[in-house]
């Protein structure tokens, strides 16, 4: 490989080297063989791509001959394939030796910007936050930015903004798992705030003690009320809950959750 950006991949390597490396950055794979010449011509432009996106994307190459296991599990039936991994989960795809351009087109219509991500240096969210700002006041806007942006209004308790800048995302970016923790969050904080209002201290309690890191805590309070509501026509305390999962970053907490969740309604 000629860039740190194009590697290739084995299938021992798979689960870390792009599944696990998605959480950090966009992974495209490259399915590919030696002997397929339509391969032959899409590799040169992914390598060049990569390059030329210093890092907004890693690109990844499995050789389909060497790695049949990989072929099978991804259900390669045509080579070239393409497959866009973000957060640990196949994003995007597509098959044969396309042009320069639609392969460009597939990287922006994915969010994925040409140029060096942004890197911020501010010791507190508030300095990042301005760092933020002045790149897009300069012109170094993206969906990726955008959405940085909303994680560090969320960070920085300015909820109405937040909520601004996460509901205008474009699509790839509006459902990246981040953007959806960071909407759960402003969720929650408003939710939390009106029970605050209405009086409902439980509530407002287990919701506060999500938002500050202690969600098993939080979920057994909302699952006690969740129990307690269970032959009333409140429901309250199971949308709360519903949030909390919905923001979760923690699929066995979650799981564990939901069953206990399902136990305590019926």
């Amino acid at each position: 490989m000629t860039t740190t950006d194009s590697h290739a991949v084995t299938t021992v390597a798979f689960a870390e080297a792009v599944l696990a490396r998605s959480h950090d950055v966009p992974v495209l794979v490259d399915f590919w063989a030696a002997w397929c010449g339509p391969c032959r011509a899409l590799g040169p432009i992914l390598d060049r791509l990569a390059a030329e996106y210093a890092g907004a994307f890693v690109l990844a190459k499995v050789d389909t001959e060497a790695e049949p296991k990989l072929a099978t599990e991804y259900q390669i039936r045509s080579i070239p394939a393409v497959r866009l991994f973000r957060d640990g989960r196949e994003i995007g795809a597509f098959v044969g030796a396309l042009p320069e351009g639609q392969v460009r087109a597939f990287l922006t219509q994915h969010g994925i910007a040409a140029g060096p991500p942004l890197t911020l240096t501010g010791s507190t969210p508030e300095a990042r936050l301005a760092e933020v700002r002045a790149a897009i006041a300069g012109g170094g806007g993206s969906p990726a930015v955008s959405l940085l942006l909303g994680e560090l209004l969320v960070e920085t308790g300015a909820l109405d903004e937040a909520h601004r800048v996460l509901e205008a995302l474009p699509a790839p970016q509006y459902g990246d798992a981040r953007a959806v923790r960071a909407r759960a969050h402003v969720a929650l904080a408003r939710r939390a705030a009106a029970a605050t209002a209405g009086g409902d201290g439980e509530t407002a309690g287990a919701l506060q003690a999500v938002l500050a890191g202690d969600a098993a805590r939080g979920i057994d309070t909302l699952l006690s009320l969740v129990r307690a509501q269970r032959d009333t026509a409140d429901h309250s305390a199971r949308d709360a809950l519903l949030e909390v999962l919905a923001g979760l970053d923690d699929p066995d907490l979650v799981r564990d959750a939901r069953r206990r969740m399902a136990a305590a309604m019926f």
